[in-house]
């Protein structure tokens, strides 16, 4: 019996590492494109209107603490799972962090209003264009990025990712706290 469990165990610890790989790979292959983080790259700056009419100028050189730029298409059902997870953390630590979000790929301005409705979201919305999407070289939805209080790229992202990924990503949470 012993040696049966032994390679029952054996065989699960391959298929969580096969698995790891493969989420790995996958999560490099999405990534691969995107603006490097390791390298004292200024993020893009940008003027964006927002949903209520106001321009909106993002300096990379100007921030004093993280900011979160999210980049979400009214269409995509992954970005209606994951922008709740933005406004849970931008409410419950206000003041620690800037947030951007930023739709890019809309038919309309309908289309996005659409979108904020359903998630009831009370943040400011800014409707991005080809340019935004070109200087920050996004290919798919969601996709984000962390810039540190120096405009520095810090952090990429594409696809879900849970809320707790992205307090670790801000460092509104340290890896050791999570678990």
């Amino acid at each position: 019996m012993k040696k049966q469990t032994k390679k029952k165990v054996i065989s699960w610890i391959g298929q969580i590492l096969l698995f790891i790989g493969i989420f790995s790979a996958i999560s490099w292959w999405q990534k691969k494109d995107m603006l490097p983080t390791s390298s004292q790259e200024l993020a893009p700056a940008f003027n964006l209107v927002s949903m209520n009419g106001e321009v909106f100028n993002f300096d990379p050189t100007q921030q004093s603490k993280n900011t979160l730029i999210y980049f979400f298409a009214p269409w995509c059902s992954v970005c209606h799972v994951s922008i709740d997870n933005i406004e849970a953390i931008r409410q419950s630590a206000p003041n620690q962090n800037n947030f951007i979000v930023i739709a890019l790929d809309w038919k309309n301005k309908q289309e996005v209003e659409a979108f904020l409705a359903e998630h009831s979201l009370n943040m400011p919305i800014l409707l991005g264009t080809e340019q935004t999407q070109l200087d920050y070289k996004i290919k798919g939805f969601p996709s984000y990025y962390v810039i540190d209080k120096n405009g520095l790229l810090r952090s990429k992202d594409f696809g879900y990712t849970t809320e707790l990924g992205m307090r670790v990503r801000l460092g509104l949470t340290t890896v050791e706290e999570a678990g």
